[in-house]
C-alpha cells in the first residue's frame, strides 16, 4: 500500500476547532459518522459541500418532503448553451444527515461549494461537467484503487468501499473517521492530476470556511467529499491563506452565463442507482436504505420474492434456504461481519442459477436487482417554491382540461377544430419537453401523409410520478411553455448532424406544437443544416415535407407562411445544386427518381409564389441525360422532367429512348420517364411505337433481361391507362381490328420464359436438322 506521504495527522484531531469529516456521497456508514460527530461536538456551524446559492432557501429542505429529492440547478450561457445538474439527497446521504443534525443541535448550516453557474462559467472548453454533483468520479479514477482491490481480493471500487467502511459493524466512529481520511488522501495522492475546476471549488470552499471561522466563536464541522478534505484542511490552515474574495475563485470566467435557476425536485432510487442512471456513486440504493434502517439482508430477499410474484413466478422455500445458506457462507469466507450486497448476488447465482441460458437474465436475478435498486420515489412537500414553468404548465393543462389523472383516459382531437388544435399543440409541446404521461397513440401522420381525408389525433393521458420532476427540470429551457419549447427545439437543431430531412421533421414538430421558427436562431440553424447536407435524397425528402406544409397545411397553420417559404426556398436551391452529381453517388434508382420528382413537384406547386429559379433547374436537367455515368432511371427522370416542363419535344424524347435501348437499361430509363411525364406515353403514340420497335428487335434472351424492369416501368399506369395505351399502339400499327388476346393463365414472366425456352429448343433442333421430321 502507498505510504502516507505528506498526510497531516493533525486532521484527525476531533477536539480541533474545525473538524473536517470526509465522506463518500450516499454512504450509510458516513451518514452515521456525521450523526454521531455532530451530536458529540455540538458545533456552532455545520458547513456542507453543496451549492452556496441555495443557502437563502435552506429552510425549504426542512419541509415534510418524501425522499429522495434533489437540488436542481441550471444555467444558460451567452452562447445559448444550457447546463443542468443535480445534488441528490436520500435518507442515508451524509449531507442530508448533516443538515438534519445541525437543526437538532441548533447549529447554523450552510452550503459552501461554488454555485453551478460559476462552475459552468469557469470550465475549460473540453472539461467534462458531471450532471450529478454528488458523484464520486474523483475517488474511482485513482490508480490506488486497482492496487488495493488486488491486495484485498475484491472486484471494483464499490466492493472495496463496502469491505473497508460499510460491512464492519463494529468499527468505532474514531476508527471510521481515521480510515476515511487516510484512504481518501492516499487515493488523491496517487493521482497526479487534479482538475482546475476542483482546485477552484476548493479555493471557494476554503474561503467560506475561513469566513465562517471569523464570524463564529464556536466549533465548526466541515463535511465534504473525502477527495477534498485534506486539501481543504491544508488550505484553511495555511498562514498565508488569502482572504475571502481573493484568488482563483474570482478568476475571470471563460464565458458569460446568462439565465440561471435553482429549485428542489423529486428524485428516485432508479435515478440514484449508478447501475441504471447515476453517473457514479453508491449502487443499489434500495439495499443501502434497508441497511440504514436496520432491516437486514433478509428483507431484500423478501422484496425479491414479492417482485417475482408480481411477474407471476414463484420460488421454492428450498431455493430461498439455499440462497440464504450460500450467502452466509460466502460472507463468512470473506470475513464479513454480516451478509452484504455482493454476498447476496453471488449466493443467488451459485445456489439457484444452475441452468442459465446465455444472454437471458434469470427472473430471480432480475427480481433481486430490482429489490437492491429499490422503488422509492420522492415527493415535494406542499409549499415548496417551484420554477415559473411548472405553474405555467399546470395553468395551461387546467385551462384545456388536459390534467392527467391516476386513471388513464383517451382523447380524440379533430385538428380542423380550433379547440382540438389548441389541445394538440399543448400536448406536442409537453412531448418536446420530455414530460411523461402524454402519449400520442394514433391519428394523421403528417410526415407520411398517406391518408389526409380526416385530420385528427388520438392521445392517452395518465398521471406519472415522474411528471413533477420532469416539469421542474424542463425549467432549464425557460420560464414559460412557449419559451422552453422554442429553446429545446433550437438546441436540437444546433445538435443536428447535417441532415436536411431531420431539419424538416423538426420544423414539422414545431408546427405541430404551434411554434413558429420565425427568424432568429432556430430558422437560421435549420437553414444551415440544409446548406451543409450533401445528400440529394435527404434534401429532396425534406423538400417534400416543406412543400406540403407550405402549400396545403391549413390544420397546422403553416400554409403560405414566410418561415415555411424561407426554408422551402433553401431546400429547393440545395436540391437543384445537388441534383447533377447525385446520380453517381450510389443511391438506389427508385429513390433518386422519387427525389427528382420531389424537386419537380416543389417547382410546380410553389415556383410562382416563391420565385423559384426555373432556369437553373432546366440547365441542370439538360446535362443529366447525356452523362453515361448516371443510372438509366436518373437519366429517364431528367428527360421526363424536361418534357413535363415543356423544355424538350417528342423528337428529343424519342432520341433519348432509343439511346437507352439496351435490354438492361430500357425499363429503368422508362421508369424515370413515366414517373415524371406519364402523359408522354399516353398522349404521344410515337413514344409507344418506338418502345414497341425496340422490344420487338430483342431476341428471346434480351427480352427476358428487359422484362422485369419493363413491367416495373409500366406499373406507373393504372389498368385503364394500360388498356388505353394498348389500343393506341394497335391503332398506330394498323391492328385496331385485331381481337384482344385471351388472358394468360400464368404470370407474364412465366409465359415469357416458356417462349424463350421454346425458341432455344427450336434453334437446337434446326442446328441438328431435326425440325419438320428431317433426318
Amino acid at each position: 500500500m502507498t505510504a502516507d506521504g505528506d498526510f497531516d495527522r493533525a486532521i484527525l484531531d476531533l477536539g480541533a476547532r474545525i473538524v473536517f469529516i470526509p465522506v463518500r456521497h450516499h454512504s450509510p456508514a458516513c451518514a452515521r459518522l456525521v450523526q454521531t460527530l455532530v451530536e458529540r461536538i455540538r458545533p456552532a456551524a455545520v458547513l456542507v459541500e453543496g451549492p452556496s446559492d441555495f443557502n437563502d432557501r435552506l429552510d425549504e429542505l426542512s419541509l415534510g418532503h418524501t425522499l429522495p429529492i434533489a437540488i436542481y440547478s441550471h444555467v444558460r450561457t451567452a452562447e445559448d448553451e444550457r447546463f443542468g445538474c443535480f445534488y441528490p439527497f436520500c435518507e442515508y446521504s451524509p449531507e442530508w444527515q448533516a443538515l438534519r443534525s445541525a437543526r437538532e443541535v441548533g447549529a447554523r448550516a450552510a452550503f459552501i461549494d461554488l454555485p453551478w453557474a460559476q462552475i459552468v462559467a469557469h470550465r475549460q472548453g473540453g472539461d467534462p461537467l458531471p450532471a450529478h454533483r454528488y458523484a464520486d468520479g474523483e475517488l474511482r479514477r485513482s490508480p490506488y484503487v486497482d492496487a488495493l482491490c488486488a491486495e484485498l481480493g475484491v472486484d471494483d471500487f464499490d466492493a472495496l468501499w463496502d469491505v473497508l467502511f460499510e460491512v464492519p459493524a463494529s468499527l468505532s466512529p474514531e476508527a471510521l473517521f481515521e480510515r476515511a481520511h487516510v484512504f481518501c488522501h492516499r487515493l488523491r495522492a496517487s493521482d497526479a492530476f487534479v482538475s482546475p475546476i476542483d482546485l477552484l471549488r476548493e479555493e471557494a470552499m476554503a474561503a467560506a470556511i475561513r469566513a465562517t471561522a471569523a464570524e463564529t466563536e464556536g466549533r465548526i464541522i466541515v463535511l465534504t467529499g473525502g477527495y477534498h478534505s485534506h486539501a481543504l484542511f491544508q488550505n484553511v490552515g495555511r498562514a498565508s491563506a488569502r482572504p475571502p474574495g481573493d484568488g482563483r475563485a474570482e478568476a475571470r470566467p471563460t464565458f458569460e452565463t446568462l439565465d440561471r435557476g435553482i429549485a428542489l425536485t423529486p428524485y428516485s432510487y432508479a435515478r440514484l442507482d449508478n447501475l441504471t442512471g447515476y453517473e457514479s456513486g453508491m449502487p443499489n440504493p434500495g439495499f443501502y436504505h434497508r441497511m440504514w434502517t436496520g432491516e437486514g439482508h433478509r428483507s431484500v430477499l423478501a422484496a425479491a420474492v414479492l417482485a417475482l410474484r408480481v411477474r407471476k413466478q414463484t420460488v421454492s422455500t428450498a431455493d430461498l434456504v439455499a440462497v440464504e445458506s450460500t450467502a452466509r457462507a460466502l460472507a463468512a469466507l470473506r470475513a464479513h461481519d454480516r451478509v452484504w450486497r455482493r454476498d447476496l448476488i453471488d449466493g443467488l447465482t451459485a445456489a439457484v442459477l444452475k441452468d442459465e441460458i446465455e444472454g437471458v437474465e434469470h427472473p430471480f436475478l432480475q427480481a433481486l436487482h430490482e429489490a437492491l435498486r429499490g422503488n422509492a420515489r420522492g415527493l415535494l412537500a406542499a409549499g415548496t417554491a417551484l420554477p415559473p414553468l411548472v405553474a405555467d404548465i399546470r395553468t395551461q393543462l387546467h385551462a384545456l382540461d388536459l390534467e392527467p389523472q391516476q386513471k388513464e383516459r383517451t382523447l380524440t382531437l379533430e385538428l380542423m377544430d380550433e379547440g382540438g388544435r389548441a389541445r394538440s399543440r399543448l400536448l406536442h409541446r409537453l412531448r418536446i419537453l420530455g414530460i411523461p404521461g402524454f402519449r400520442r397513440t394514433g391519428g394523421t401522420d403528417f410526415a407520411e401523409r398517406e391518408d389526409l381525408t380526416r385530420v385528427f389525433e388520438e392521445w392517452r393521458l395518465v398521471w406519472s410520478p415522474e411528471q413533477d420532476a420532469a416539469c421542474i427540470e424542463a425549467s432549464l429551457y425557460g420560464a414559460t411553455v412557449d419559451e422552453a419549447v422554442f429553446a429545446r427545439l433550437t438546441e436540437e437543431a444546433r445538435a443536428g448532424d447535417r441532415d436536411a430531412e431531420a431539419a424538416a421533421l423538426l420544423f414539422l414538430r414545431a408546427a405541430l406544437a404551434g411554434i413558429r421558427p420565425r427568424g432568429g436562431a432556430l430558422l437560421e440553424l435549420l437553414r444551415a443544416t440544409v446548406r451543409h447536407d450533401s445528400s440529394f435524397i435527404r434534401v429532396a425528402k425534406a423538400l417534400g415535407h416543406l412543400v406540403y406544409l407550405y402549400r396545403f397545411d391549413e390544420a397546422l397553420g403553416t400554409a403560405h407562411r414566410d418561415d415555411t417559404g424561407t426554408l422551402l426556398r433553401e431546400l429547393y436551391t440545395r436540391a437543384v445544386w445537388l441534383l447533377e452529381t447525385s446520380g453517381s453517388a450510389g443511391p438506389d434508382e427508385g429513390s433518386i427518381v422519387d427525389a427528382v420528382q420531389s424537386v419537380l413537384h416543389a417547382f410546380d406547386l410553389t415556383g410562382g409564389a416563391l420565385a423559384l429559379d426555373r432556369h437553373e433547374l432546366v440547365e441542370v436537367l439538360r446535362r443529366v441525360p447525356g452523362e453515361p455515368r448516371h443510372p438509366a432511371a436518373f437519366r429517364g427522370a431528367a428527360t421526363g422532367a424536361l418534357f413535363h416542363l415543356r423544355e424538350t419535344g417528342v423528337d428529343t424524347l424519342l432520341q433519348d429512348v432509343r439511346g437507352s435501348a439496351r435490354p438492361e437499361e430500357l425499363g429503368d430509363f422508362l421508369s424515370g420517364v413515366f414517373a415524371l411525364a406519364r402523359e408522354a406515353a399516353q398522349r404521344q403514340p410515337d413514344v409507344m411505337t418506338a418502345i414497341d420497335a425496340i422490344v420487338m428487335s430483342y431476341d428471346e434472351q434480351s427480352y427476358l433481361t428487359a422484362l422485369p424492369s419493363l413491367r416495373l416501368a409500366f406499373s406507373y399506369f393504372t389498368p385503364r391507362e394500360k388498356h388505353s395505351l394498348a389500343r393506341s399502339l394497335l391503332d398506330a400499327l394498323g391492328l385496331a381490328e385485331v381481337q384482344p388476346l385471351p388472358a394468360l393463365d400464368v404470370a407474364p414472366q412465366v409465359a415469357a420464359e416458356a417462349m424463350a425456352f421454346e425458341s432455344r429448343l427450336f434453334a437446337t433442333l434446326e442446328r441438328y436438322r431435326l425440325r419438320g421430321g428431317h433426318a
